[in-house]
């Protein structure tokens, strides 16, 4: 851009120019933020309008576009816990990590379980993992902040008997973090001991 005057400029001069441009520039950048903005909403409004939850499994099964569905689920999960719960599986997979897919993953699921009981479908998604990779450490700890995150004493219980038993002495120090559960039965208690300070 060269509207912002001509001729010979002091150093003052064309500094304050490309200052001008720049802020022109912001400007320009700020408006189309805010139409795209606007289209995005409407999208996500006649989304959510159409029996998306297909599409959205099909992203999070494949990991094509699996962080768009999350964070779209973070921003309206809320308000639609139909469409997360049909999800719970898939969501429960990405949540078996410790990078920003599992990090998303266990916000959602969290948000779900304030408004609807998920403790009977989790159960047997746990149960397979705690067979099937209770010798992976980073498994092990992204499941348990699941857990931990849901308070779900039962399960908990259920992973810490697992873990113990480990074959991988990195699995098996995971559990030292979590004594709290050590006298909880899987199914017996919903709650994990109260400590006896009463804290």
């Amino acid at each position: 851009m060269g509207w912002f005057g001509s001729g010979d400029e002091s150093g003052g001069e064309r500094l304050w120019r490309a200052y001008l441009e720049a802020d022109h520039l912001r400007f320009v950048a700020e408006e189309r933020l805010r139409d795209v903005e606007q289209d995005r909403t409407a999208a996500r409004e006649r989304l959510l309008g159409s029996d998306v939850a297909p599409v959205l499994r099909d992203s999070l099964r494949t990991g094509r576009g699996s962080l768009a569905v999350l964070d779209l689920l973070r921003h309206v999960g809320a308000d639609r816990p139909d469409i997360v719960q049909s999800l719970l599986p898939e969501l429960y997979e990405c949540c078996l990590s410790v990078n920003k897919p599992g990090v998303w993953g266990r916000e959602v699921i969290s948000s779900l379980a304030g408004s609807v009981a998920v403790h009977d479908e989790l159960a047997p998604l746990v149960e397979r993992t705690l067979i099937d990779e209770v010798t992976d450490v980073l498994a092990m700890r992204a499941l348990v902040m699941l857990l931990d995150d849901l308070g779900d004493a039962a399960l908990m219980a259920r992973w810490r008997h697992a873990v113990l038993a480990s074959p991988d002495v990195d699995v098996r120090e995971i559990a030292e973090e979590y004594e709290e559960y050590e006298g909880c039965l899987a199914g017996e208690e919903t709650q994990p001991p109260t400590p006896p300070d009463g804290g």
